[in-house]
């Protein structure tokens, strides 16, 4: 009797999370999936450039190797390579009143793959790089403390609220400028939460700042400014301690191939899609259109009716267990 109680308390009880495990509920985590690369750069979170990351305060930024102007690694801010792939984003946590007048936070934001689950630990980790430089207009040359993360269910389009509370803070200062330096910390969900942010959620009396350059010319016009790139969140602790990034994923390099592309009814998917459990179609904006499960050893070609779409570009989600891989289309 007790075994089939202890069979009974699995199925009941530990299905929800089984899902869960040996996945990153951050999607595009490494910041490769790109709507617009040739005009990303300054504010391309906010103007949406970055697949599935939206801006939730200010006008947090999309770096890229193939924007208009600002190339990886010479980005205007400092001179940085991604930390993994060819793209990464930065951000304001601090600004002194003269650089620019009031509470200025930069902070970004994305869909989570699955929401959280109330009660339940959650294992997060980035990896960040101070930006550096002495030139005016403003100076990138402070150190903050305070980065961290939060969970929320709202699209803050008039700003997500800085009040001195976060679901996970990390105290230190990070003020190495040459080496991307990895964060690590857990925390409890108190809820069941769609969206993760990313920034400074503290006000400036209970921020703390290193001027690196000590000097209180340029501190006057100063800005404490980070690039983030490999972003984790898992219910997974070896998981997400190990995890640093996607450069060249197998399933990536699978030969999945569009056509017609472009299209004014519908569109084939040609090549493997077995290792995937389900698709999408989602907006520039994110929007989820369309979804379908797909069955183990399901065929390698399938053909979706996309006619009602408005004209348009879009992007189809094969998701794993392991990743999520884009493709795009237009809809004529």
């Amino acid at each position: 009797m007790k075994k089939y109680l202890i069979i009974l308390f699995v199925l009941v009880f530990a299905q929800p999370y089984i899902g869960l495990a040996q996945i990153n509920l951050v999607p595009n985590p490494s910041f490769e999936d790109t709507v617009d690369c040739l005009t990303s750069g300054l504010g391309g979170i906010n103007s949406n450039k970055c697949l599935y990351w939206y801006s939730f305060r200010s006008s947090p930024d999309y770096w890229t190797e193939c924007s208009n102007y600002d190339q990886i690694p010479n980005i205007g801010a400092t001179y940085q390579y991604a930390h993994s792939g060819n793209k990464m984003i930065g951000f304001a946590t601090y600004t002194t009143p003269i650089a620019i007048p009031g509470l200025f936070r930069e902070i970004p934001g994305v869909d989570l793959i699955q929401p959280t689950i109330s009660g339940q630990r959650y294992y997060f980790s980035m990896f960040i790089n101070q930006c550096y430089n002495n030139k005016p207009l403003w100076y990138c040359s402070l150190g903050s403390n305070r980065m961290g993360v939060k969970l929320t269910n709202t699209y803050y389009i008039q700003g997500a609220p800085i009040n001195n509370n976060a679901d996970y803070v990390d105290t230190i200062f990070h003020t190495d400028t040459l080496n991307w330096t990895k964060i690590s910390g857990s925390f409890i969900s108190n809820g069941s939460f769609t969206k993760l942010m990313i920034g400074n959620f503290f006000d400036d009396a209970h921020t703390d700042t290193i001027n690196l350059d000590n000097d209180s010319v340029t501190y006057q016009l100063a800005i404490a400014y980070y690039l983030v790139d490999d972003v984790c969140l898992s219910t997974d602790s070896i998981y997400a301690a190990t995890w640093t990034g996607i450069k060249e994923n197998q399933l990536s390099q699978l030969p999945i191939s569009l056509s017609p592309n472009p299209t004014n009814s519908s569109i084939t998917i040609n090549g493997l899609i077995s290792p995937f459990s389900e698709f999408r179609i989602i907006d520039v904006q994110g929007k989820v259109l369309q979804n379908q499960n797909l069955k183990p050893n399901s065929t390698n070609s399938l053909n979706i009716d996309v006619s009602s779409l408005p004209t348009n570009m879009y992007i189809i989600q094969f998701i794993s267990a392991n990743e999520i891989v884009c493709k795009k289309f237009i809809k004529e």
